[in-house]
């Protein structure tokens, strides 16, 4: 899970500014990037959130571009804190 909690908190760096972060996307090499984790290993991690809840993947960009979800900022947040 720790890798999955460092690209929430990756998303939530790149969006916190913004009013309503779920309404802004970040892309997955953006992403990847920062994480220093392969693209493939970004988008495979980000599917494993998706299907938890945590963020929705727009996959008309490529690479594809990730929403975090309202449960993923809370989530990013908690992880931010501890």
């Amino acid at each position: 899970m720790r890798r999955k909690d460092v690209i929430l908190t990756t998303l939530l760096d790149n969006v916190e500014g913004t009013a309503e972060p779920e309404d802004h996307p970040t892309s997955c090499h953006l992403v990847s990037d920062v994480t220093q984790l392969p693209v493939h290993h970004v988008i495979s991690l980000s599917e494993e959130l998706a299907e938890e809840g945590f963020v929705t993947i727009s996959t008309l960009h490529d690479p594809p571009l990730l929403y975090l979800t309202i449960p993923g900022v809370a989530r990013a947040r908690r992880q931010r804190n501890q």
